[in-house]
């Protein structure tokens, strides 16, 4: 028995000292991205960043200092990717948000033709607005519920109060919903990204796609997938101009996520 025991506290030494050689390493690597960064050697602090999601998986302060050095290196597409996937861990973040802005504006992404209902719709990610809608929702029942108890000189509040309660609900429901069709949005990283009027490399093009414009994939035919940019044009792109926002590492969040809390 003291035998067993005695095996079980080796065993959990082990382990625990293994976890934090591990953490340290990380922390190590995350230190020496960094210090990469500020000297200004950013493919060597993208090459790090990139170990470290490889090895500990991605947290959306990782993915912002990736998506920074992207952009201080002129990759465009590769920045917004990131931007936009640090987004989708990190949907109210305004620091991410307004770097995002930046690096689509300096790359000559404008997107003041946007829909005034996209715009709104861009304001919350879709679980926002879902719990937006289901709070409005929950709030609405619970002043009907209260009405019965309600006096003449209070029920043209309680109707007030019902009114606004429902516009709000059925209002963010279907943008919650509208939001959601954006998941599987890619973003265009190639740098001769062509839009062809069918699925073949000899095929016509209707033109090309700059870098860190948003597609929303279609239907496949072999290398080729249909697809719809932000500003409506449509066409047949080839699979590895562009990556999907959600194709993140398996492991969505480092599993130490202490190492990423200081986001450049």
């Amino acid at each position: 028995m003291k035998k067993n025991l005695l095996l079980i506290f080796c065993l959990t030494l082990l382990f625990s000292a293994t976890v934090q050689a591990a953490a340290g390493s990380a922390d190590n690597l995350f230190e020496q991205a960094n210090i990469a960064y500020t000297r200004g050697d950013y493919r060597q602090a993208i090459n790090l960043y990139l170990k470290i999601a490889e090895k500990e998986g991605v947290s959306s302060s990782l993915l912002y200092n990736l998506a920074n050095s992207f952009a201080a290196t002129g990759q465009v597409g590769q920045a917004v990717l990131n931007y936009e996937r640090a987004l989708r861990l990190s949907p109210g973040n305004a620091d991410i948000r307004a770097n995002l802005d930046q690096v689509r504006k300096d790359g000559g992404l404008y997107r003041d033709n946007l829909p005034l209902y996209d715009r709104i719709a861009e304001l919350l990610a879709a679980d926002q607005w879902l719990m937006l809608s289901g709070s409005s929702f929950l709030l609405l029942a619970m002043i009907t519920l209260g009405a019965n108890l309600s006096t003449k000189r209070t029920h043209g509040v309680i109707r007030l109060l019902i009114f606004s309660g429902l516009l709000v609900s059925l209002g963010t429901l279907p943008i919650s919903l509208y939001r959601y069709q954006t998941w599987n949005d890619g973003v265009v990283v190639g740098r001769e990204a062509r839009l062809l009027i069918s699925p073949f490399p000899e095929a016509v093009s209707t033109g090309t796609i700059r870098p860190g414009r948003l597609v929303r994939p279609g239907k496949k035919h072999g290398n080729y997938v249909l697809v719809q940019d932000e500003t409506g044009r449509r066409g047949w792109l080839e699979q590895s101009s562009f990556k999907r926002i959600a194709d993140l590492p398996e492991q969505q969040k480092a599993r130490s996520a202490s190492i990423h809390e200081a986001v450049r």
